[in-house]
């Protein structure tokens, strides 16, 4: 695969690649060393913290079995979404389906991979989520970017033009602070904006769903927080 393609199609996504092997890492950055890629060590990713949620795809080479770590120290801290796609490297299919489940493991692939094959799977792992992206919440909610649909299992909860807005503006900016200025500026877009009516629209869009749905800030501005 050509390596000028490969830099040019990632360019713009942030990738982090955790792993031991700096045979396998070194080889990894020879080819993408201009790209949005981040690099860490199997026994320092808790270093991470709450800034792991910036990645689009994280890569990790479970070769050495630190895989239950890191949903333990994540679970832990609760600074990590789970809803990040993670491509699994293994020594072999863990028969543990579930945990693969709960870190929303993309695929697994072998220790003897070729990092043209890996770089075709991340391609096509992006795609997927430019296509298909969903953001995930309590009791069964997701929100789908693309249809811009709000959704309790496969229910669609039916909301109004500007109750859509809202949501998608909160889902695009999960387990963080919205202000009533930016609430104004990319619901409202120049209309007339209130707090009463925003409120209002919360007040709604909570009884379509419960009242924890959307949680108000310290009269600052609305959060939503993914699972």
């Amino acid at each position: 695969m050509n390596e000028v393609l490969i830099k040019e199609s990632l360019a713009t996504k942030s990738l982090l690649f955790i792993s031991d092997d700096s045979f396998f890492v070194e080889d990894i950055k020879r080819v993408l060393n201009d790209s949005n890629v981040t690099f860490f060590e199997n026994n320092k990713f808790y270093l991470l913290n709450s800034e792991i949620n910036n990645f689009d795809v994280i890569i990790f080479d479970n070769r050495s079995n630190n895989l239950k770590k890191f949903l333990d120290v994540y679970q832990l801290t609760k600074s990590y979404r789970f809803d990040t796609p993670i491509i699994l490297i293994e020594n072999e299919i863990d028969e543990d389906i579930e945990l693969y489940k709960v870190l929303n493991i993309y695929t697994v692939l072998e220790k003897d991979v070729k990092k043209e094959f890996l770089f075709r799977i991340i391609l096509i792992c992006l795609n997927f989520l430019n296509t298909n992206k969903k953001i995930q919440f309590e009791n069964g909610y997701y929100f789908d970017i693309n249809s811009e649909e709000l959704f309790q299992g496969k229910k669609i909860v039916k909301l109004t033009k500007i109750e859509k807005k809202l949501i998608k503006l909160l889902s695009l900016n999960p387990n963080s602070l919205v202000s009533y200025e930016d609430i104004a500026s990319e619901v409202w877009k120049g209309k007339v904006f209130s707090i009463y009516s925003l409120r209002n629209v919360i007040n709604h869009i909570r009884e379509k769903t419960d009242e924890t749905f959307i949680r108000n800030f310290s009269n600052r501005g609305y959060i939503l927080n993914t699972i």
